[in-house]
């Protein structure tokens, strides 16, 4: 990445990622007809919406009326890829918010299927952990039903300004931000639960995403759906996957690219 940094501006840096990412899209909707041919049959109710969502995602179409707000995080994404905005962000580092847009936003593919889940899931509260700057959050909030929230943790103060930026600019009111360390907001922030919903992505440890797993599982709706991202990144990660699909509150579990999803009995 150092490397790419030195050799590409951010504005061609996700061009290439979102070129990456769709290009794949294909196979992975393709991936996700199989995954809801093979949870049809499923008895639990939650296992078949797991297939429900899959099928959605292979369809991969969007509601006519949220295309206007997709279409506005996309705007804004363009803007912070324009942006001569610096933030302090891991490590303490400043760093230009067009290099973290370019970096670690969700490409517009990976965005579009996160969305697509929540369409067929529809929870009245959700969570995220790991907002960066809002382009993830944007396209899940969009898709909750009339009354439901996304509540989002984010450990950079200038994210999450970002982030609250890009809601406004799509007109995205049902997200909240709550700034500060997993460790510091995480216990007070699942004790509003009980959760529908949970996307973890931020802290790439298979040990850390395991208790994570543990702690938003205790406090979810019968039935929730949650979603791991990045389970190749590591090892630590892969075990991890392969350990939290075989709990007795898991009834099913699927692939969708990087993303792990498992939905509760």
């Amino acid at each position: 990445m150092h490397t790419l940094k030195r050799t590409l501006g951010p504005r061609l840096l996700a061009r290439r990622v979102a070129l990456r990412s769709w290009l794949r899209a294909p196979a992975l909707r393709r991936h996700a007809r199989q995954e809801s041919a093979r949870l049809a049959a499923a008895t639990e109710p939650s296992a078949r919406r797991l297939g429900e969502a899959m099928a959605r995602v292979a369809a991969d179409t969007t509601d006519p009326g949220l295309r206007r707000t997709l279409e506005l995080i996309e705007a804004g994404r363009r803007d912070m890829l324009h942006s001569d905005d610096v933030v302090s962000w891991s490590g303490g580092r400043e760093e230009p918010v067009a290099w973290i847009c370019a970096r670690a936003s969700q490409p517009p593919t990976g965005a579009r299927m996160l969305h697509h889940l929540l369409t067929v899931w529809q929870p009245r509260k959700a969570l995220e952990l790991g907002t960066c700057v809002g382009i993830s959050g944007g396209y899940q909030a969009a898709a909750l039903p009339s009354g439901a929230t996304l509540t989002t943790l984010e450990g950079y103060s200038g994210l999450a300004r970002q982030a609250e930026q890009t809601w406004r600019g799509a007109g995205i009111g049902n997200a909240e931000v709550v700034v500060g360390t997993f460790a510091d907001t995480l216990e007070g922030v699942l004790a509003q639960g009980p959760w529908g919903y949970a996307y973890i992505d931020g802290h790439h440890v298979g040990s850390a995403t395991l208790d994570y797993v543990d702690r938003i599982a205790a406090v979810s709706e019968p039935g929730a759906l949650l979603v791991l991202d990045d389970i190749d990144y590591n090892d630590g990660m892969r075990d991890a996957w392969a350990l939290v699909q075989g709990r007795d509150d898991v009834v099913a579990s699927a692939t969708l690219g990087k993303l792990g999803l498992l939905a509760l009995r």
